[in-house]
């Protein structure tokens, strides 16, 4: 099924794009009503809903204004499933999981698991690495590890 395959790919494409862009119409517009983001590093990890959804996409805006997320890889696509790879970066420009706004540069890597109805994403299921992402902001010291941020 090369199609179904493509047709996938395209809709992570464009969700993507719409994620980088802050185009939350384009990226709602992706996604099934019944849609969910599960997000497991996060403190109140599931949002179910569009409205839910969206309320996850601006904090994530806030939180991160020049938010860019790079498709580095696609992994598998197999049935309904899709897993990929991705570099999320941007600066700290507001407040992420209660931490004030830094102006440091943060740059994760994330894994997404993507549940599709049809050609639409009904979840996301997300895991990225929050220590790293919580040092670069300087709000996690680990010993022997640096917390000075990015160059950009």
């Amino acid at each position: 099924m090369p199609e179904r395959r493509d047709a996938m790919v395209r809709e992570i494409k464009s969700h993507l794009t719409a994620e980088s862009t802050q185009n939350l119409e384009a990226l709602l517009a992706g996604m099934t009503e019944d849609c969910y983001n599960l997000v497991l590093c996060d403190p109140s990890p599931l949002y179910r809903g569009a409205e839910a959804v969206a309320r996850r996409y601006r904090g994530l805006w806030t939180a991160f204004p020049d938010l860019q997320v790079r498709l580095r890889r696609i992994v598998a696509i197999e049935g309904e499933l899709a897993v990929t790879e991705h570099t999320l970066s941007g600066t700290h420009g507001g407040p992420l999981f209660g931490i004030a706004p830094t102006g440091r540069l943060v740059q994760v890597e994330t894994v997404v698991i993507w549940e599709f109805v049809g050609e639409r994403i009904r979840g996301e299921t997300v895991y990225l690495d929050l220590a790293t992402m919580l040092r670069q902001v300087g709000a996690l010291a680990l010993p022997g590890v640096g917390s000075a941020p990015l160059a950009r």
